[in-house]
């Protein structure tokens, strides 16, 4: 569906002082929510501050609450709303730094008290790690 044009209100903002801004965005064939936030980031709002890293839904990067959901940007298709508004704001579980970013360091934190997995010394043959060795 390409043509027309599809709205997002988009949360600005930091410190909790933020509201929603209406933007309207050029519809593309395929467009996903993270696409339509790169248009605007591009052309309507240069300072809109948003993460993201790899677009291919592995990363977690572009995680945000898309109409009141957890949803990854890069994955959630903007045609799925069936051209209603897209309320697009940062997730609510981190404190938020601005716009759509948060301070997921948390994360990083927990991570880091993961010991990591080491294949036995003795090892002869290459290691498969079977579904129910999880």
């Amino acid at each position: 569906m390409t043509g027309g044009t599809v709205t997002l209100l988009v949360y600005r903002g930091e410190d909790g002082n933020g509201r929603e801004q209406r933007f309207e965005v050029p519809m593309q064939e395929g467009m996903v929510v993270l696409d339509a936030i790169h248009y605007i980031q591009a052309h309507l709002a240069l300072d809109l501050a948003v993460r993201w890293n790899c677009k291919a839904a592995k990363c977690g990067s572009c995680s945000a609450e898309v109409n009141g959901r957890p949803m990854l940007m890069c994955k959630t298709r903007v045609d799925q709303f069936q051209g209603k508004e897209i309320h697009v704001g940062p997730m609510r579980t981190f404190p938020l730094i601005k716009d759509l970013v948060t301070d997921v360091s948390w994360n990083y934190e927990v991570n880091r008290q993961i010991p990591p997995f080491t294949p036995p010394a003795d090892l002869k043959a290459p290691y498969t790690m079977l579904a129910e060795d999880v």
